[in-house]
């Protein structure tokens, strides 16, 4: 794959990483959603940016305020974003309108319906629930249609990520996460059963 090391950012980029920023941190100071740490969004954007015409559709997983989504519609991508959280999905449209950019976000989980854990994994601790209902009706998709999946795992939980895409991603699709440790990896793990 062909990655420009620098792309320049678009226009608007900034004041919405800023905005996203602040959300967050009103809503860390009201006890709510605590646990939320934010991607490099310009690692993320370059990333995306260097996959502008290999891929067509972009999914974030677990999207939060869809501040990824966003960034892959405003480069054009047809952009989704799959989060459990309702209050989250509320403000990630609103987040997108003020943004002007295109994206459908599911309330559900990103875990498939068909996914089956694997027994190596089984006795791991993750926070990822296996057990809500996906959110993948709702789009009129499957994982498997989604040229480029975006993630930014728990701790400990790449292994999981890993393992449903190798499960229910297309034989096409991109896996790209983002994690503090290792950074960004871009990978083709899917199989499209």
């Amino acid at each position: 794959m062909n990655h420009p090391t620098h792309v320049p950012i678009l226009p608007g980029l900034e004041e919405l990483w800023d905005e996203a920023g602040a959300i967050w941190d009103r809503l860390h100071e009201r006890g709510e959603f605590f646990n939320f740490v934010a991607s490099d969004y310009r690692a993320v954007y370059q990333t995306l940016a260097g996959l502008q015409g290999q891929a067509e559709t972009v999914l974030e997983w677990g999207s939060g305020l869809g501040v990824v989504a966003i960034m892959a519609a405003q480069l054009g991508f047809d952009a989704y974003g799959i989060e459990i959280e309702p209050k989250l999905i509320e403000l990630a449209d609103g987040l997108a309108r003020r943004h002007n950019a295109q994206v459908e976000f599911a309330l559900g989980s990103y875990v498939p319906g068909d996914y089956e854990l694997d027994t190596e994994l089984v006795d791991a601790d993750f926070r990822t629930s296996l057990d809500d209902a996906p959110a993948y009706d709702s789009l009129d998709m499957e994982l498997r249609d989604f040229d480029v999946v975006f993630v930014y795992p728990w701790p400990n939980e790449r292994a999981l990520h890993q393992d449903i895409m190798r499960q229910c991603g297309g034989p096409h699709s991109l896996f790209v996460t983002f994690d503090v440790r290792e950074g960004l990896a871009v990978e083709r793990l899917g199989n499209g059963r």
